[in-house]
């Protein structure tokens, strides 16, 4: 069955191990993306599972595959933050050419430590252990479950109304578990989720509150690579255009926060 947690499991794996193998020989943007996001499905599903497994701890990546994750993923925070440089550099006339070859060199020094990417072998010894220890069954219960436990932890943050990086981080990863588990089901298994509280338009606005976490993330992201520190290093014509790039970034970044905080009295969050 498509809704059997082995079948789930092992279909998730193959496309990781497709998109790991295809990442490896390049680094493509648009790869790296669906690679990463493909972990982030299996990795929500395994934390449901782990809510009634005999053994949670074995529903878990073990450390060279998080290893191989984490360098995909710091390999796209980089290409993103080169993205933005770069579109300020077409309009300064090419002012930034020394910090942009600089942080290339970076990420070519990065794309050469493939040896963290796993064979496949490996990574089809992860797959049949982690099956080995899977549920026999998920069903409407188990759903409910996960997803009153992810509503409790962003209700907690809407509370206390304490909207820091950490918080905002938090808000947005427990969101987007509930997103992937539907997702696993009505994307890609393309069958019913036995369990669902948000109708078609809390669900778009959950997708859209989701989005704006996103953006608001990859500018912070951009800012922990454009440190004050760093930019004090530079020649004066480059530090100039750059902790303007910071301002203009930070401000972003606030006007994200007060988006974000707009969105999320618009949701549902009682089931």
């Amino acid at each position: 069955m498509k809704s059997d947690p082995g079948h789930i499991i092992h279909y998730y794996f193959k496309r990781l191990h497709k998109n790991a193998s295809r990442i490896e020989k390049g680094f493509n943007e648009k790869l790296i993306h669906l690679f990463r996001i493909d972990v982030k499905k299996l990795r929500a599903f395994l934390r449901m599972m782990r809510l009634e497994a005999e053994e949670p701890g074995e529903l878990k990546f073990p450390s060279a595959f998080k290893k191989m994750y984490s360098l995909a993923g710091k390999i796209r925070d980089g290409q993103l933050y080169l993205e933005r440089l770069k579109k300020t550099e077409t309009s300064s006339e090419n002012r930034l050419h020394k910090t942009i070859s600089s942080f290339e060199k970076k990420l070519e020094d990065l794309m050469e430590k493939k040896d963290s990417f796993l064979t496949n072998e490996k990574i089809k010894e992860i797959e049949e252990k982690i099956k080995k220890y899977s549920l026999h069954k998920i069903g409407a219960t188990l759903i409910k479950k996960f997803f009153l436990q992810k509503i409790a932890v962003i209700k907690e943050i809407i509370i206390q109304e304490y909207y820091k990086d950490k918080e905002v981080h938090n808000l947005r990863k427990n969101i987007k578990d509930i997103i992937y588990i539907a997702g696993i089901y009505r994307d890609d298994l393309k069958t019913r989720l036995p369990f669902m509280f948000w109708n078609k338009t809390e669900f778009k606005k959950a997708g859209e509150l989701a989005h704006t976490l996103g953006q608001f993330n990859d500018v912070r992201i951009a800012l922990s690579l454009l440190k004050p520190a760093d930019i004090k290093k530079k020649d004066s014509d480059e530090k100039e255009l750059l902790l303007s790039i910071r301002m203009q970034w930070l401000a972003e970044k606030r006007k994200l926060k007060i988006e974000i905080l707009n969105k999320i009295p618009m949701i549902k969050w009682n089931l």
